[in-house]
């Protein structure tokens, strides 16, 4: 096991007990639930490195009436700063979705609030095709069984390294580090980085 081992483990424990407390304070923890909202991500494999809470339902066919009045309902709680939405069924990008993005913030925090600060929350909301939920549902699950203490620091290692040197979702997401660790046996973030550039940079040619 790395010798920062532990560390990288309590970053992730006091991440998630305070994204916990701010969907609890805030309300919206209640209406996602409402909603059949479960979490997915780092918070299932216990991987969180920052303030960031991803939420997936299945929905079938896409409501997008019912995807607004979740935003109108989601905005009452005076929580986020900001709201974005994005039908994913007809954008080209990512997954067949209606998709909330939050930046959110305790409304007695005095702002003007930056909404990229690293100290508030976002949250990501996906109501997706109910194969497309089923195959995330299968993925997670083979991951999980493929965990260890020392690969979920490996995890958590790489990751906080892109997060501070500003490759996170410039050049690799969360999926392609559990990809490398899992999969590939990564271990540290250099590694990782000779791994994306022979296997992903070559299919986003």
């Amino acid at each position: 096991m790395r010798p920062e081992a532990e560390e990288l483990f309590a970053l992730d424990e006091e991440l998630r007990a305070e994204g916990q407390g701010v969907l609890t304070d805030s309300g919206i923890g209640a209406i996602i639930g409402e909603y059949g909202f479960t979490p997915v991500g780092s918070q299932v494999l216990r991987t969180m490195t920052w303030r960031d809470l991803d939420f997936e339902r299945p929905e079938s066919p896409p409501d997008w009436d019912g995807h607004w009045e979740l935003g109108r309902r989601l905005a009452m709680t005076g929580w986020p700063v900001r709201m974005v939405c994005t039908n994913n069924h007809r954008a080209a990008f990512g997954i067949r979705s209606l998709y909330w993005g939050l930046r959110i913030a305790d409304p007695a925090r005095p702002g003007p609030i930056d909404v990229y600060d690293t100290n508030i929350w976002k949250i990501d909301l996906h109501s997706l095709a109910p194969e497309d939920v089923e195959a995330g549902v299968r993925r997670t699950e083979q991951w999980l069984s493929e965990m260890t203490e020392e690969r979920r620091a490996a995890i958590i290692a790489i990751k906080h390294a892109l997060r501070q040197s500003g490759e996170y979702h410039t050049t690799a997401t969360s999926i392609h580090v559990y990809q490398a660790v899992l999969e590939h046996g990564v271990t540290a973030v250099e590694g990782f980085r000779r791994w994306w550039d022979e296997n992903v940079r070559p299919a986003r040619a």
